[in-house]
């Protein structure tokens, strides 16, 4: 709807330009024949016609062309808008990837801190989650993510990737690429970083409008990235 609205109003400022150009074109036209038109009247001749006074059509010109630019500025505004608008978000669903999202008291307190953290470093529109099998809790996978505008997408994965493994101790490590699937973007992963209490795994996904990325103490890459894809199914949705 406002980009039909947009469109509208573009061809409203582009018909408003074209009149502009028409009121232009007859001032003109007006001027010149008033500045040949003959001074005295000549003996035995027809008087002259009288010659509409051009300011008229200046003013028509000024008008239309103002009118005209604002309409084009009006649907510029609506086009970037529609364009830097993300198309799709983040969702944190009670199920994701076959996981079942753990609701506890504590873990709902731990996910608000890193959301307040993250914040506050300057991610926009933060989601944190922990998500366990459905059987057990032993198993934890810790979900960070965020939507809007992602300028270089990938860069900005990488740099969060590293760090993740800085803060293990492994820095340098440079992520590898996996197959983003039929959302596409670029997925990186990192495995075997050690906490000195367990071997995590480290995932993420990233596009102009998302960023995911997942930690599990799997320590493989190649299954945790198939994690990621099945979860980032169930919470990458339409805006």
């Amino acid at each position: 709807m406002k980009v039909l609205l947009a469109i509208a109003v573009l061809v409203i400022g582009l018909g408003l330009l074209g009149l502009a150009l028409g009121f232009v074109t007859n001032a003109v036209r007006r001027t010149r024949a008033g500045e040949t038109a003959p001074q005295e009247p000549q003996p035995y001749a027809a008087p002259p016609p009288v010659l509409a006074s051009p300011r008229g059509m200046w003013a028509g010109a000024g008008i239309s062309a103002a009118l005209g630019m604002g309409a084009l500025v009006a649907a510029a505004i609506v086009l970037i808008s529609l364009m830097a608008a993300p198309t799709r978000v983040l969702k944190a669903p009670a199920q994701a990837g076959g996981l079942q999202r753990d609701d506890s008291p504590s873990t709902q307190q731990l996910a608000a801190r890193q959301r307040e953290r993250l914040k506050a470093a300057g991610m926009q529109n933060p989601l944190t989650a922990i998500y366990h099998q459905p059987s057990e809790t032993s198993t934890t996978v810790l979900f960070i993510g965020s939507s809007g505008h992602i300028d270089a997408p990938a860069t900005r994965l990488k740099e969060f990737l590293g760090g993740l493994a800085a803060s293990t101790g492994s820095n340098g490590r440079e992520p590898t690429g996996y197959p983003a699937g039929h959302l596409k973007g670029t997925v990186m992963c990192l495995d075997q970083l050690s906490t000195g209490q367990a071997t995590l795994a480290t995932c993420g996904w990233a596009d102009e409008g998302t960023l995911g990325i997942i930690t599990t103490d799997a320590g493989d890459a190649a299954k945790t990235a198939g994690l990621l894809l099945s979860m980032r199914d169930d919470m990458e949705q339409k805006a």
